[in-house]
């Protein structure tokens, strides 16, 4: 508080020194100090908070301060899983017949690349960045806090930088006892019922590409009882439009 002190020193050149601190706060410490005892009494004490209720100086000089840095605030944090188990991953899930209620055997089953898709669209799973060039799947936050699931994160045990990327990722599970809740809300078996409704083939690959076409080629291929060229030339007709 020396510069203060020393009614030499000028606006100008204090705002220069204190460039790290708010330019309006330095022009009343400079003014209160400088100009009347009152301030100057105040600063002895350390009561600098009431000196921010004096009126502005009207110096051209005391508007041409240094700007503050801008604060860049941290990304948000993933939530914690709520348990500790593991969890199925979303190919053991695609594999077991009892979690798909009855009368649907392994081959009315969707793929584990069609149920990644059904949980995405449905709001279970997102996909999201990871390492430099990478991207992962992700048990969304809602879901985690939900207590439905989680990414299980194995860095513990393998290192993306040493083991390299087929190794060291994280990856979605859900709980075995909430799996049946989080598949009910995929409607897979209505979509099912709505394709055998259909008459033919391309009335089925309509209505698919019309209500399902975030489902992959292939499976919409299976679905309709169409070659996968087809799918694709209809999915790129479709992307054109």
């Amino acid at each position: 508080m020396d510069l203060f002190r020393d009614r030499r020193t000028s606006l100008t050149e204090a705002q220069d020194a204190l460039y790290g601190d708010d330019p309006e706060v330095v022009a009343r410490l400079h003014e209160a100090i400088t100009e009347t005892h009152w301030g100057r009494s105040r600063l002895a004490m350390g009561d600098y908070g009431s000196l921010m209720e004096l009126p502005l100086l009207s110096e051209p000089e005391a508007t041409t301060a240094r700007p503050k840095p801008l604060h860049i605030p941290k990304p948000p944090t993933r939530p914690k899983a709520q348990r500790k188990e593991r969890g199925l991953t979303i190919q053991a899930i695609a594999d077991r017949s009892d979690l798909w209620g009855e009368g649907l055997d392994c081959h009315h089953h969707p793929s584990k690349e069609a149920l990644y898709r059904l949980l995405e669209e449905n709001g279970w799973l997102e996909r999201a960045p990871f390492g430099r060039e990478q991207s992962r799947w992700f048990v969304t936050d809602k879901a985690v806090e939900g207590g439905y699931g989680q990414t299980v994160d194995p860095s513990n045990v393998h290192s993306l930088t040493l083991s390299g990327g087929r190794k060291a990722f994280p990856f979605p599970v859900f709980y075995e006892d909430k799996v049946k809740d989080v598949l009910w809300t995929l409607g897979w078996d209505m979509i099912l019922k709505a394709v055998d409704a259909l008459e033919d083939k391309k009335a089925r690959l309509a209505w698919l590409m019309n209500h399902h076409a975030y489902l992959p080629s292939q499976t919409i291929a299976d679905l309709s009882g169409m070659g996968i060229a087809t799918v694709k030339r209809r999915r790129q007709q479709n992307d054109t439009q």
